[in-house]
């Protein structure tokens, strides 16, 4: 009788082992789809997020021009415009005063 119990034991133990190296390749492989899952996810919502910015970006821009208000570029695009103007401006009056000669001398 001992020597079928060990028999069984045996037998048991080699189904336990094909059960457990099984088991192992299967967890490998819903790893690596995992990974792979998670690779895809991130590409896709680095996708949708820049879509997601560019789009707000554009609502507020449509905003902002709807409500008549100038956006910074165009603010530094005018204080531009009004430096060069200035300079000329500048110029101008030196040219004038340097003209023009002193009544009181």
């Amino acid at each position: 009788m001992s020597g079928f119990v060990k028999e069984q034991m045996a037998e048991a133990q080699k189904r336990f082992s094909a059960l457990q190296s099984e088991a192992e390749k299967t967890f490998k492989v819903w790893v690596a789809r995992g990974h792979e899952l998670q690779a895809t996810t991130a590409k896709k919502a680095t996708l949708v997020g820049s879509e997601v910015l560019k789009k707000a970006e554009s609502f507020q821009n449509r905003v902002i021009q709807a409500a008549g208000v100038a956006t910074q570029s165009q603010i530094k695009a005018l204080n531009r415009e009004l430096k060069a103007l200035s300079k000329k401006l500048d110029a101008l009056v030196e040219k004038k005063s340097a003209a023009k000669p002193d009544a009181r001398a």
